[in-house]
């Protein structure tokens, strides 16, 4: 198969087998030349062993694995940095990447100079980046850094600058490499939300990243590589599971932030659950949700009480309730929140949990976070969309 019978923004890997050489070559010497001597070491790695997946334009597939699965090496393969030794990787349409901080920057030029020179390398005329400079300047939010020589940029500020500029060349594949784990935690809710803007214009998304919450958030699917094979290939929730599992945290959905005040009853656990129970961190508005929480009772309270509040990303708060608690013999009570129908348009929110006694105002126990996927046709954080329809002229005069 040729890539010119490649549709835009289909992928193609088949039987890609890739090793690398960690051999050290002897010094260069003249006497070494002439001896043809080579150092001994130990065997090349393989990195790509047989692998073949297919991806259809318009596709959001996560990219799991342990370190040294082959998760970024399958990516060079794609963009064409890293040659196969055998086997194919065909790609259609414009392929934007980014896989390391700062490649293909020139280190003496300043943020702007290298937006031009970056939207060069991917076939972008200069008037193409004319149009598109100020949205990627103010994406960025580098203000009056995008002059400075990016020698001068922290590993955020690269990060700001790389994303900005793959965010807005409008291309038919976006690679994306765990470089949204670099940065502030504003600014990776912002890059998410560029992604799925670019997923509903129809933008074919790999992202190989360890953050389950952004996997969960933009994937529709999930590769997970272990050893350099594809292991599991499938649905995003079966496929995470599958990972989480493999790595040995079968309960990768639910962990949480909790205090470490001594109090008379402690929230232990706390666990969000899809409408099926299964782990889940990121949740569809108007779908079903479950908060499983364990208390333990530590000593005697009169009248005890658990609280829950759900915040959004700013900390606003969106949603408050309490219930009482049963005393049981042996100190344990588990309880489940049960949510028929989230109301909550896209975006990140925080649980917070505190038990203790009824009309006292108990410090936050338990934090865990999640997701609400983003949907086009509404913003803001409740959902209220409802139907529009147009009045008749003797409708209006009633």
């Amino acid at each position: 198969m040729s890539s010119s019978s490649v549709l835009p923004g289909e992928i193609i890997l088949r039987d890609a087998t890739r090793s690398f050489s960690i051999r050290a070559d002897q010094a260069r010497t003249f006497k070494g030349l002439l001896l043809g001597a080579r150092a001994e070491g130990p065997p090349p790695v393989p990195a790509l062993r047989r692998v073949t997946l297919h991806i259809s334009p318009g596709e959001t597939v996560g990219m799991v694995g342990r370190n040294g699965a082959g998760k970024t090496s399958t990516l060079r393969v794609l963009a064409g940095i890293v040659p196969l030794q055998s086997g194919e990787a065909l790609s259609g349409g414009r392929m934007v990447s980014l896989l390391e901080l700062g490649s293909g920057f020139s280190r003496d030029f300043s943020g702007r100079e290298n937006i031009y020179l970056q939207g060069a390398l991917y076939g972008f005329t200069k008037a193409q980046i004319d149009e598109r400079i100020e949205r990627i300047v103010a994406f960025s939010e580098l203000d009056h850094f995008i002059e400075v020589p990016v020698k001068t940029y922290s590993a955020g500020m690269f990060l700001r600058l790389g994303f900005s500029i793959a965010a807005f060349l409008d291309a038919d594949v976006l690679l994306i490499d765990e470089i949204l784990a670099v940065g502030d935690e504003a600014f990776q809710r912002k890059c998410l939300r560029r992604i799925s803007e670019q997923i509903a214009g129809g933008t074919t998304v790999v992202l190989v990243s360890h953050d389950a919450r952004a996997i969960e958030r933009v994937c529709g699917r999930v590769v997970v590589l272990d050893g350099g094979r594809i292991v599991f290939d499938g649905p995003t929730a079966e496929g995470l599971l599958h990972y989480h599992r493999l790595m040995g945290t079968e309960h990768g959905g639910g962990e949480s932030v909790r205090s470490t005040a001594a109090r008379e009853i402690e929230v232990t656990d706390v666990e969000l659950r899809d409408g099926a129970g299964r782990a889940s961190t990121v949740f569809r508005t108007g779908a079903a949700m479950q908060i499983a929480v364990v208390l333990r009772t530590r000593s005697a309270v009169a009248r005890p009480e658990l609280a829950l509040e759900i915040r959004s990303g700013n900390g606003s708060r969106a949603f408050s309730t309490s219930t009482e608690i049963q005393a049981t013999p042996d100190g344990i009570t588990r309880l489940v929140f049960e949510i028929p129908s989230l109301a909550l348009l896209g975006g990140d929110y925080d649980v917070s949990l505190a038990a203790g006694e009824k009309g006292v105002d108990a410090a936050v126990d338990r934090t865990v976070g999640f997701s609400v996927a983003t949907e086009p046709g509404a913003e803001g954080i409740v959902d209220l969309r409802g139907a529009w329809r147009v009045l008749e002229p003797a409708q209006v005069a009633q």
